[in-house]
């Protein structure tokens, strides 16, 4: 069985790039929106780990309460994706363990899963 990862990011395009470079090693669950991340995240009890990106919709962080609730329950590794430093910040001091830019998430999920 793969290990599944939550992934929270509105652009379909990191989504799809993203899935194709997991493909195989992992179980992706692709959530677009803050609803479907609880959704996803609270009918899923096996998760692995998470990814997050900050603004989900928008340009301004909505994401760090989720990350705050998801810690609640969750005590697996949340990686805090985002292309602006300060906002990678903002989900570390919301609860997130690792961070990365949006363009390194494959890289650092393998990492952090020690997958090859």
């Amino acid at each position: 069985m793969l290990p599944k990862v939550l992934i929270v990011e509105d652009g379909r395009g990191y989504q799809a790039h993203w899935s194709t470079r997991l493909r195989g090693k992992v179980e992706i669950l692709s959530a677009y929106t803050i609803r479907e991340a609880e959704t996803l995240f609270f009918s899923s009890v096996d998760i692995t780990a998470i990814v997050m990106n900050a603004c989900v919709p928008g340009e301004s962080p909505t994401t760090p309460p989720l990350v705050q609730k998801m810690r609640e329950t969750f005590f697996g590794p949340i990686i805090a994706a985002s292309s602006s430093e300060y906002y990678r910040q903002e989900l570390m001091d919301a609860g997130c363990d690792h961070e990365c830019t949006k363009t390194e998430v494959p890289q650092k999920i393998m990492e952090i899963l020690n997958l090859s």
